[in-house]
């Protein structure tokens, strides 16, 4: 049924399965723009905050997360901090997406525990491709 979650599983049942992709970003404008990119290859769930990511994961698997840092309430690097210490979530890439590009903000960025770093706008080739070069 369109729109369900899926539960956690057992990594081996997800073979034939669209890969999930966890949009966490207050700007409803880029999360719609992360649905015109994102949905024809992916299962892609979005969140508007930190604080709901940290609860849908508690729930439900994500195989990678789109991490916007500038939000209300608990920051993007906060909740990295935090979802490194759910041990099925240590591992999980993040790429963080934002349109912070200050020096001192991609040092912090590129120190942390993220994947990737992306400055907003991203393209759909680039932000695909990104996607698919951390994609377990």
């Amino acid at each position: 049924m369109p729109g369900e979650y899926k539960m956690k599983t057992n990594k081996d049942d997800k073979k034939d399965v669209k890969k999930v992709v966890l949009a966490i970003d207050d700007n409803l404008q880029q999360l719609t723009e992360f649905k015109l990119f994102l949905v024809p290859k992916y299962d892609l769930r979005v969140v508007k905050s930190a604080a709901d990511a940290l609860s849908f994961l508690n729930k439900f698997e994500s195989d990678i997360i789109l991490l916007d840092i500038e939000m209300p309430n608990i920051s993007g690097f906060q909740f990295l901090t935090d979802i490194r210490k759910i041990p099925s979530y240590i591992d999980v890439p993040i790429i963080i997406v934002s349109g912070n590009s200050g020096d001192a903000f991609l040092k912090q960025a590129k120190n942390s525990t993220a994947a990737d770093v992306l400055t907003k706008p991203v393209s759909q080739e680039l932000l695909i491709n990104t996607i698919e070069k951390h994609l377990p």
